[in-house]
Order: C-alpha cells, then sequence, then structure tokens
C-alpha cells in the first residue's frame, strides 16, 4: 500500500503582511520552493523570478488569492482582511505578478510585541504600509522604515503621551473621514517647521522626548517628538475647517479676524501661549492663507445657516487640496510648501 506523502499545513497571516512575505512563510512551513507556489497560484502558468520582499511584492487577480488561499487552508475573504496589497486591482489576465514595490508604499517591520506568542514566525515577516510609520498602540512601539536612517522600532516607554495621541488621531480620523489624513499632514509639516526653527516645544516638551530616546535632535524622529502636538494642531485644523466649509469664519467673526483669533486659540490648546505670540504663529498664519474663506461676505450673509450638526460632520475635500493623499508620506498630503530639513523660505 502506497503512503500518503507529507500533508499540507496551513498559515494564518500576519494582519498587514506583505503578500510576498506570507507566501514566503508558507513555502517555508511547508519545506518547498517559493517558485514551487507561484506557479501553483498562477495555475501553472509563467511567473516571475521571486526577489527579497523587501524589494518586490507579489500581487494576485481573485484567481490567485484563490489558490493561494486554498494552499494557505483560509478563505479569500480572510486573506484580504489581512494582506494589504491584495486590495490593489490588478489588470492584464495574469493571475501571479511579481514586481517592484509601487511609489506609495512602505515595508515596516510588524511590532516585536505582536509576533511575540506566534508560533508559526518561520521566516521574517514584512508589512506593507499605506504610511512611512505607524503607532503599535497595543505594545507602544513606534514602527518607521529603517532605511531611511533610524531604527526600524522604537519602543515608547516614558512616551506614553504619543500613544494617547494615536488614539486620539483614531478618533478624529472616525469622526473628519479621509480628509483628516490632510489635516495631520498639515499639522506635521507645521510642527515640524516649529522644531527646525527652535520654536514652541524644541527646548521643553521636545527636547524631554528627545532626553528618552536618548536620540538628541535627529530629524529621523521629528514625527514622533512632535506627534502628541501634531494631532492637537490637526483637531483645530479640523474645527476651523468645518466652519470653512459653511462659509464661515472662525467663531463667526469677521473677516481678516479669523488668523489671530485661530492662532490664539491653537496656542491655548496647546498649553504654549507665549511661544506662539513669540513667533510659532507664522506657520499656522501660512496655513490659513492657504484655506481662507473666499466666498464674499454679501454672498456668505445671504446663505441658509447650516444644519444644527454641522461641526461634527464629515468633511470633504477642500482646496487648495485635491485627491491623492489616501498613502504615502504625509508631507505629500500637505498644501504646506516647505520640507524638513530645508530653508523654510515661505516665512521670511
Amino acid at each position: 500500500m502506497q503512503q500518503a506523502g507529507p500533508q499540507p499545513v496551513g498559515l494564518r497571516p500576519v494582519p498587514g503582511e506583505a503578500t510576498g512575505s506570507f507566501i514566503r512563510r508558507l513555502a517555508r512551513v511547508n519545506d518547498r520552493p517559493v517558485g514551487v507556489l507561484l506557479r501553483e497560484a498562477a495555475g501553472g502558468g509563467r511567473v516571475e523570478e521571486w526577489v527579497d520582499p523587501r524589494a518586490h511584492e507579489v500581487f494576485l487577480r481573485d484567481q490567485g488569492v484563490e489558490r493561494l488561499a486554498a494552499m494557505a487552508w483560509r478563505t479569500p475573504e480572510e486573506l484580504r482582511r489581512s494582506l494589504p496589497t491584495l486590495a490593489v486591482r490588478e489588470r492584464g489576465s495574469r493571475p501571479v505578478r511579481v514586481a517592484p514595490w509601487p511609489p506609495r508604499w512602505t515595508v515596516l517591520e510588524p511590532c516585536v510585541g505582536c509576533l511575540a506568542r506566534r508560533e508559526d514566525i518561520v521566516a521574517p515577516v514584512w508589512c506593507a504600509s499605506r504610511e512611512v510609520w505607524q503607532v503599535c498602540v497595543r505594545h507602544g512601539r513606534w514602527l518607521r522604515d529603517g532605511a531611511a536612517g533610524g531604527p526600524a522600532q522604537v519602543g515608547l516607554t516614558g512616551l506614553e503621551e504619543v500613544v494617547c495621541a494615536h488614539r486620539r488621531w483614531q478618533r478624529m480620523r472616525q469622526r473628519v473621514g479621509p480628509y483628516a489624513r490632510v489635516l495631520l499632514a498639515d499639522a506635521l509639516q507645521v510642527t515640524a517647521c516649529w522644531w527646525q526653527g527652535r520654536l514652541m516645544g524644541s527646548e521643553t516638551v521636545w527636547a524631554r522626548r528627545e532626553g528618552v530616546l536618548g536620540t538628541g535632535r535627529q530629524e529621523w524622529s521629528v514625527p514622533l517628538v512632535v506627534y502628541p502636538e501634531a494631532v492637537v494642531v490637526a483637531e483645530a485644523m479640523a474645527v476651523y475647517e468645518r466652519q470653512r466649509r459653511w462659509g464661515r469664519e472662525f467663531d463667526n467673526g469677521a473677516p481678516g479676524w479669523v488668523s489671530r483669533h485661530w492662532i490664539t486659540f491653537v496656542g491655548e490648546r496647546l498649553g504654549m501661549s507665549a511661544p506662539m505670540e513669540y513667533g510659532g504663529y507664522r506657520a499656522l498664519r501660512e496655513w490659513t492663507l492657504q484655506h481662507g474663506v473666499d466666498e464674499p461676505v454679501v454672498a456668505r450673509l445671504g446663505q441658509q445657516a447650516p444644519p444644527p450638526d454641522y461641526l461634527s460632520q464629515r468633511l470633504p475635500v477642500l482646496e487648495p487640496h485635491v485627491g491623492g493623499f489616501e498613502q504615502g508620506p504625509l508631507e505629500d498630503a500637505s498644501c504646506l510648501p516647505w520640507r524638513l530639513g530645508r530653508p523654510v523660505s515661505a516665512l521670511e
């Protein structure tokens, strides 16, 4: 009697895992070449030669997803929930395509705390991220692209305010909608400008966080160091934008009144009123110039009053912003012209 060969072993994906990373782990746990699994997912068709998942990703059409799910003992729906690049709609007839990572995707190491209790990590795991950095609120870790310089993961012990800020940002995103990402991008540009110009919290709260990190002033750590204040600024920007959407100046003030009073409002929310008056206002003033109410006062006076809940409604995309801001470096989604590490000539 002929003995059956070894039974295939299923595999559970890591949430956010790159498809290529998952296929490599599936091949390793079954002691099979990766190329064989790719050809099976392709239904026997030709597949490009496999390369490092940090440099290349595997993109699947529906037939490829179904075959991969069967090999992993999972459902296609489960794979689509866990593997972000399966949402990329593939064109052409090939069920499997291996290609370099497209722009606006970042390859990150998953949180070591999230992987600690798993027993199926037989090969390094890589995650496909729509952001260049993430915060794991469960284990208090900041995850980033280590290829850009600096560590790939930073523990947030002693920096719990960063975790709290990320929770606030998640709640803001639920309330505001996709446009919240644009406001965070603008807020990070403002706070990075303050950090670079040694304004606002540079010598106090930000210096303390840099001391906890033990890094000193490093550009790679700026998004982490200023994140709590950036979230506060983004929340204030959302208040401003909800009123602007309905043709209203901030706090129903007169034209020209908005900038000074809104900036004072932001300084109070940050607990940094004096530094705001000293020079922090310049970056926010530039933002209000980009986000002014263009409609004439007479036309605004003739408008219907906004609905009672307008200050809690989701926001559409407002000028000067356009689409295409859903993923990638946050600074690319911002309307502000300066970039960290370059002279801030817009404010001179």
